[in-house]
């Protein structure tokens, strides 16, 4: 079964290793740096061809929390994802406005997975 959070994981590895938390899930109080958090939001079958998927189409949004507008590691994420496979799909429009003194970036990406002949 893919496994698409762990994917990001590992397409994220430049930006933990230069020190930035990467976790599953969302906003942590208790990080109180900048952190990247994934979130899973689905999946969807795709490529259908004689009545069957081909695969599955998975999605995820990967979110950027700092108390600074982070637009050049937006940027950077962006590029690790779509170099490891994944498809660019949107970004939040209106993030640009701190909440509680909290910036959020937030875009979404998806993976093609070739379904398995087991």
């Amino acid at each position: 079964m893919a496994d698409i959070v762990k994917d990001a994981t590992d397409a994220l590895k430049e930006v933990s290793d230069a020190g930035t938390q990467v976790v599953q899930g969302w906003y942590r109080k208790d990080i109180n740096v900048t952190h990247v958090t994934l979130w899973d939001l689905g999946e969807t079958d795709d490529g259908h061809s004689d009545d069957d998927a081909e695969g599955v189409q998975l999605s995820v949004q990967v979110t950027i929390f700092s108390k600074e507008d982070e637009v050049a590691l937006t940027a950077k994420i962006k590029k690790l994802m779509k170099k490891h496979g994944f498809c660019f799909e949107a970004r939040n429009a209106d993030d640009s406005e701190p909440q509680n003194g909290i910036y959020m970036k937030a875009q979404r990406f998806n993976k093609f997975y070739e379904e398995s002949e087991e």
